[in-house]
């Protein structure tokens, strides 16, 4: 289903003032405004919008309203992460919107009360304690409405809390819009037509309001899921408004309130969303010095359209950004080249450094076995001349010189003849001759 869906751009921001009756009173603003994300940029975006009850019973109004939009945060950010899914049912999705929502709101803000108070989970049943009231704020109601006010404050905590809620989500594929008490929620379409996504709710009539303190107040909520229509952009709110009864209350008619709709559409087209949010505190406490004097809160959910400044302004952003980071992409190449050459150079002087060791080293061993070599020839000629020095003496001394004495003949000498002396006879032998 996400394919279907435009991708689209989104702002929210908003603004409280305290109200010029307040400032005259010294009373503190009682509403309070909450949105996440904190930037107030992407999806999804959740706005909540509290206002605190101005009676006098409601004594702690200003945490009460506080406690509501930090509440209303905190349990539609755990229902969104909760219906997540690749395809939505939107008719289970409702269902469990406003089955689960309203009570989850209500016992959270109740758990955050009974924490200011004083008090453990368990001890408003268990009354084994007591709330941390002071004795001044006993004595100003007691002092402006009587001991049946006080009385009814001891009975019902949450009275001294009470706070309305107003609340918008804002995803890929729906909205979801959820209102406690009085307020005013306003969808402006791509047109300037502005209506109210949420009826009017019969019960509020002149001061009275359905509030977080009472009795099964879960019962009193509206809840709407709006899915995103499979069309064009322009089908989907271009502009959605969020604001306490301060606001709505200080216009004799509808149709004069409903003309802010189409105004603050109009803001966005020349200005930018950190001008228009600079410039809406002045607008509220104009309106509420010559209005109802009551505090106002106003929150603001705005879908960029193409001739928005911030559109524009993004669409130039984003080129700049591209062009950053081509930029930064070429750096980055230029440096990974620089490294590169740094590298093939380092490799180019080791080869080189390694080509002239190998250079020495086959001269100098190629000198050291021609030294060697031409060591061993000397040596070994030396050897053989000694040798044949050494062979020819002891000839020598084999063969004694002519001459001396016992030197033998030579073989062929007359004296070393073999031949045998010529044998005598006795017939041989001369005989002697008488005298």
């Amino acid at each position: 289903m996400k394919e279907n869906i435009p991708q689209l751009k989104w702002r929210c921001l908003g603004e409280s003032v305290r109200g010029a009756s307040h400032v005259r009173s010294g009373l503190p603003n009682q509403d309070a405004i909450r949105w996440f994300p904190e930037s107030g940029i992407g999806l999804p975006l959740i706005l909540a919008v509290s206002d605190g009850h101005g009676s006098a019973k409601s004594f702690r109004s200003d945490r009460g309203s506080r406690f509501a939009v930090e509440t209303a945060i905190k349990v539609i950010q755990e229902f969104f992460l909760s219906s997540q899914s690749s395809d939505i049912n939107f008719s289970a999705l409702k269902d469990a919107a406003q089955r689960l929502l309203p009570p989850r709101l209500v016992n959270e803000w109740r758990k955050a009360v009974n924490k200011d108070l004083g008090l453990s989970e368990n001890d408003e049943e268990k009354l084994t304690n007591k709330p941390n009231f002071t004795d001044e704020e006993k004595q100003i109601l007691v002092d402006k409405d009587g001991e049946a006010a006080w009385q009814a404050v001891e009975n019902n905590y949450f009275l001294a809390y009470g706070a309305t809620v107003l609340a918008v989500l804002v995803t890929d594929f729906f909205i979801v819009y959820i209102q406690l008490g009085d307020g005013d929620i306003l969808e402006v379409d791509s047109k300037g037509n502005t209506t109210r996504p949420l009826e009017r709710d019969p019960n509020l009539i002149a001061n009275e309001t359905t509030s977080l303190c009472m009795n099964k107040a879960w019962n009193e909520f509206q809840v709407h899921i709006k899915p995103y229509p499979q069309g064009t952009p322009k089908e989907i709110p271009a502009l959605i408004l969020v604001s306490t009864d301060g606001y709505s209350n200080s216009f004799s008619t509808d149709e004069g309130f409903f003309k802010i709709g189409q105004d603050y559409r109009q803001m966005f087209k020349s200005n930018l969303t950190e001008e228009v949010r600079q410039k809406l505190e002045g607008f509220l406490q104009e309106t509420s010095e010559k209005g109802s004097g009551d505090d106002i809160t106003l929150g603001m959910i705005k879908r960029l359209e193409e001739d928005d400044r911030d559109y524009l302004t993004d669409r130039v952003e984003d080129l700049d950004r591209k062009v950053i980071l081509v930029e930064e992409s070429n750096m980055r190449q230029q440096e990974n080249i620089s490294v590169f050459e740094s590298k093939v150079n380092d490799l180019k002087q080791q080869q080189y450094t390694i080509q002239k060791a190998v250079y020495w080293g086959f001269i100098w061993g190629f000198s050291l076995i021609m030294g060697t070599f031409l060591i061993s020839n000397a040596f070994s000629s030396y050897l053989f001349f000694r040798l044949n020095k050494v062979e020819k003496m002891l000839n020598e001394l084999k063969e004694p010189k002519s001459g001396e004495k016992g030197q033998s003949q030579p073989l062929n000498s007359p004296s070393n003849t073999s031949s045998p002396p010529p044998e005598t006879t006795p017939s041989q032998v001369p005989t002697p001759i008488p005298p």
